[in-house]
């Protein structure tokens, strides 16, 4: 047996595996380096939103009845945007005949009618901010194109601002507004508002219609029954400018929901929604009694100091309240059960409803507010002495 050559084939043997093994590290290094989501060293980090690159048909043409229209973007766009279920979600089209049927084709999305294009009608696509690209890089400005598949394209406008009322805000984002023309509620334009509560509805022809603003709360872009939403009547010449002051429109009435105590001689009245601005509260809409009867009597009733809000100082109307502050003829006493009735409270949209609701009263009542005694007359002038009487 020769030795050294066994020796020999040896060293080979561990210098192979040595070979094979740095081959396995290599390997697996490139692999894990190739699997990584993020971007290639040296490559350039994609940190801008997907561009229209162009949309088809042209904006702004006429006579044109297009299959769908397309957006085309400089990138592939994600189908799965976030804060909508769908792409559907971020696209409107005014007037409409339902929801779009939206297509995606990477970087294309293609938008049509449910039910097709109308004749002669001008259509205004709105693709809202939302759109993000692979990265997660989103949109947050909104792009409308429009053309008509009649000869024109009508001129007019409708502009506004949508409020939720009672709250005193604008509401952003997720207000939705349509317009009919009066009479007709087949042909719908729709709007969504911007972040700051404002609408657009480009491109009407004159004449009278309808606007309903709506509280869209949960972006289904229809009316549910806890949503604000109010209407509002305009005559379009050229362009007009509207305000709508969405409210819950409770048809139950409003309710009692709760009564505390402030001090010994004034309580606070919390109902369930808004109470009337045109005809509010009075003491003769209120009963406070104890349980052996003794009526406490009910000499004012206060409203809450105004909002001075920045929002609330663009509203014109007085912003409804759901509290109310009433003072007393006589103290309550501790440890005691009162029951606080109203009659005829009147909400929103004018329904009276009358309940009731217990209170008791602590075993240290809360003091009184000292009265303050009115300020001193000062004594009137003295009286001018006599003229002389002359001789």
């Amino acid at each position: 047996m020769d030795y050294s050559k066994s020796a020999v084939d040896g060293k080979g043997r561990v210098a192979l595996r040595i070979v094979m093994r740095s081959a396995f590290l290599l390997g697996a290094a490139l692999f894990a380096a190739c699997a990584s989501p993020g971007v290639p060293p040296g490559g350039p980090v994609d940190t801008e939103a997907p561009k229209i690159q162009r949309i088809v048909p042209d904006s702004g043409k006429t006579g044109t009845t297009p299959k769908e229209v397309i957006f085309r973007f400089d990138e592939v766009v994600n189908e799965r945007p976030s804060g909508v279920p769908s792409l559907t979600g971020l696209f409107l089209i005014s007037p409409t005949d339902g929801e779009p049927r939206v297509d995606w084709h990477r970087d294309e999305i293609s938008v049509r009618p449910r039910r097709g294009w109308k004749q002669n009608t001008a259509y205004t696509i709105t693709l809202l901010p939302g759109i993000s690209d692979l990265r997660g890089n989103i949109s947050n400005v909104p792009v409308v194109t429009l053309f008509s598949t009649g000869a024109t394209i009508p001129s007019s406008r409708i502009t506004g601002t949508l409020f939720n009322w009672p709250e005193a805000r604008t509401i952003a984002r997720n207000g939705f507004v349509q317009a009919w023309p009066r009479g007709d509620t087949t042909l719908k334009y729709i709007a969504a508002t911007d972040s700051l509560g404002v609408f657009r509805l480009p491109n009407l022809a004159p004449g009278q219609y309808v606007v309903r603003g709506i509280g869209d709360d949960n972006n289904n872009r229809g009316l549910d029954p806890r949503e604000p939403w109010d209407t509002a009547a305009v005559t379009l010449q050229d362009s007009s400018s509207v305000t709508i002051y969405s409210f819950v429109h409770d048809s139950l009435g409003t309710r009692l929901q709760s009564v505390s105590l402030t001090d010994s001689v004034t309580m606070v009245l919390t109902f369930d929604n808004p109470l009337s601005i045109t005809q509010p509260l009075t003491p003769a809409n209120i009963r406070v009694r104890a349980a052996d009867s003794t009526d406490l009597g009910v000499l004012s009733v206060t409203l809450p100091p105004p909002d001075t809000t920045a929002a609330a100082r663009r509203l014109t109307r007085p912003i409804p309240t759901r509290t109310v502050s009433i003072k007393l003829a006589r103290p309550v006493r501790p440890k005691t059960m009162y029951r606080v009735r109203v009659t005829d409270v009147k909400n929103l949209v004018g329904v009276a409803r009358s309940n009731e609701q217990t209170l008791t009263t602590p075993a240290t009542l809360p003091a009184a507010p000292a009265r303050v005694a009115p300020p001193a007359l000062a004594p009137p002038p003295a009286a001018p002495p006599p003229a002389p009487v002359k001789k």
